[in-house]
């Protein structure tokens, strides 16, 4: 019942009161048809709950498709139709049908419910939406919220429609960021004739000018001194050129929304790298790691291996349970406006009931402690708690905040505030990121092939001053005759720049955002300085200039070239 039908429920039952106590007839009979006409439409509002309710039936298609499962891209628009229908006569009227939008979907066309002001048989509606981020989408089902036509009672319903779908990560037009393309396949396929192209093989397919960084090996003297300028014997190439792609899912990189994340900066990065080699016939492999372990995606070549790497990437994405963090109002607030959205039966006071208890005293320590024991409620029904382990959810913070993490992760959110609070990366984290790195690294060279490229996609840019905890691991890779590019992600996505930018103003954010970037500059050029010291290159945030750096020291790997500036790297 609303508050509307609370007040003419009270004034009913008041003047039925006071007409019998003073023997008025007049305001009797009118109290008393006042409340016959509430029961009355409290007994179709009934009937329209319990009987016509459940014969509604709700359907939603996904790019025309209403499976229960299937396969995304982040960065696309996808078109969403939802339609309404009712098995048996009509339904209505007062229906508000709303479709609960997970985090990682951003409605940008449309509404994304409709209003059913009188009664109907079939109604829809339909709206578009764009993915933000690569990993999983769920979509849960539709919050129903049921009234009467005179606006006296209300339920809400959820009408569960569970939709999962794997959200592949983005990647560029393999034409935008390729700078030097292979003429043919290196890899052709069964029934093709075998072509002559460049490469490190051992016969010799054409002469051209010298071009700095080649191989002085390459050189033919004996032309070169009859056309008075230095000429480069061009082989042919024997062996595709293998990519290894090493994708860092740190605590660091997943903290952020959908789209946001570094970890979204680094997959469009490893996508588009993929892409553009599978196209060439080069194969691609990866090593995904985190502090859980470590993943070995085996080289392929190919659409079946393209999109084999995507699918890991994009499970890899997902966010696995989040680091356990004390238990905050806003955390319990939070979780429970979710639950309320979702699960808007267990918050039923009729099934959800509040112990009587005289502490706390204060009245907002008493909404506090009304909102923990509701959402203690709520969670031990989700997962099946013993009604001990249900006492000790009220009681005991850690353990509450904990399920309170797990059960907003579970529904979709991203690692922001209040689900995980984002700490301060000091010189330990760097340490062990940095170890991470190393140990992939060195992995990969003991499985590895000489002449590969290794692309590391990760967050080392804070970790700068643990930079010799890396360096050993890179120098092994070297050794072994592989080209090393690092790809490191920025929270701007943007480059750090050179020169710094003059200040708009002196209000505290233009300082901090100063500050930031001086910060940033700095550790961008202490980690540049050591990498390439050691003969890797170095780009920095998820853009187009990270990709035209792999595919130059690909290009360089099949070509044989030592450097693109004529030195040793």
């Amino acid at each position: 019942m609303t508050l509307l039908g609370r007040c003419v429920t009270l004034a009913g039952l008041v003047g039925t009161t006071v007409g019998l106590m003073r023997h008025q007839t007049g305001l009797t009979v009118v109290s008393l048809s006042l409340l016959i006409w509430l029961f009355v439409e409290w007994a179709m509002f009934l009937w329209r709950v319990v009987i016509e309710f459940p014969r509604l039936t709700i359907e939603r298609r996904l790019n025309g498709r209403s499976q229960r499962s299937g396969i995304l891209w982040s960065g696309r628009i996808v078109k969403v139709d939802v339609s309404i229908q009712s098995s048996k006569g009509t339904f209505g009227p007062q229906l508000l049908i709303r479709d609960v939008i997970p985090e990682n979907m951003e409605v940008i066309e449309y509404s994304h419910d409709v209003v059913a002001k009188a009664r109907f048989r079939r109604a829809s509606f339909s709206y578009s939406a764009r993915i933000r981020g690569a990993g999983h989408l769920r979509l849960p089902g539709f919050r129903v919220v049921l009234q009467d036509s005179l606006g006296f009672f209300q339920t809400v319903r959820f009408v569960r429609v569970l939709q999962t779908y794997r959200v592949l990560p983005a990647y560029a037009d393999v034409g935008e960021t390729q700078p030097l393309i292979k003429r043919i396949n290196t890899l052709p396929q069964h029934g093709i004739h075998r072509l002559q192209r460049s490469g490190m093989g051992s016969e010799l397919l054409e002469l051209r000018d010298y071009v700095p960084g080649d191989p002085p090996k390459s050189i033919a003297w004996k032309v070169s001194a009859r056309r008075d300028r230095l000429m480069t014997r061009q082989y042919e190439s024997e062996v595709p050129v293998r990519v290894q792609l090493f994708l860092d899912g740190s605590l660091g990189t997943r903290v952020g929304g959908f789209g946001y994340r570094l970890l979204d900066q680094l997959t469009w990065v490893a996508a588009t790298v993929a892409r553009t080699a599978t196209s060439t016939g080069d194969p691609v492999g990866a090593m995904l790691f985190d502090e859980r372990g470590q993943q070995r995606i085996a080289p392929q070549s190919g659409e079946r291996g393209f999109y084999r790497l995507l699918e890991a990437m994009s499970d890899f994405c997902v966010n696995p349970a989040p680091v356990p963090d004390r238990l905050t109002p806003e955390l319990i607030s939070f979780a429970l406006s979710v639950a309320s959205e979702q699960f808007p039966d267990l918050l039923d006071v009729r099934v959800n009931q509040i112990p009587f208890t005289i502490f706390p005293l204060l009245p907002w320590k008493v909404r506090q402690y009304r909102n923990r024991v509701l959402l203690a409620s709520v969670i031990a029904e989700l997962y099946q708690m013993s009604a001990a382990k249900h006492v000790q959810l009220i009681h005991d913070d850690p353990l509450m905040a904990t399920f309170a993490q797990h059960f907003l992760s579970q529904t979709g959110l991203a690692w922001m505030n209040p689900v995980v609070s984002i700490r301060n990366r000091g010189t330990e984290d760097g340490m062990i990121r940095m170890e991470l790195v190393a140990r992939a690294i060195s992995s990969a060279v003991a499985r590895a092939k000489d002449n590969e490229v290794f692309v590391v996609l990760a967050d080392i840019l804070e970790s700068a001053p643990s930079i010799s905890h890396l360096l050993s691991a890179v120098k092994m890779a070297l050794a072994r005759h592989h080209r090393v590019a690092f790809v490191c992600p920025t929270p701007s996505f943007r480059r750090p720049t050179r020169t710094s930018q003059p200040l708009e103003s002196t209000d505290p954010e233009s300082l901090l955002l100063a500050a930031e970037q001086a910060r940033t500059k700095e550790l961008s050029s202490r980690l540049t300085r050591e990498l390439r010291r050691i003969g890797a290159s170095v780009s920095f945030s998820g853009e187009e200039n990270a990709v035209r750096l792999i595919l130059g020291e690909m290009e360089m790997a099949r070509t044989g070239r030592v450097a693109a500036g004529g030195g040793r790297r």
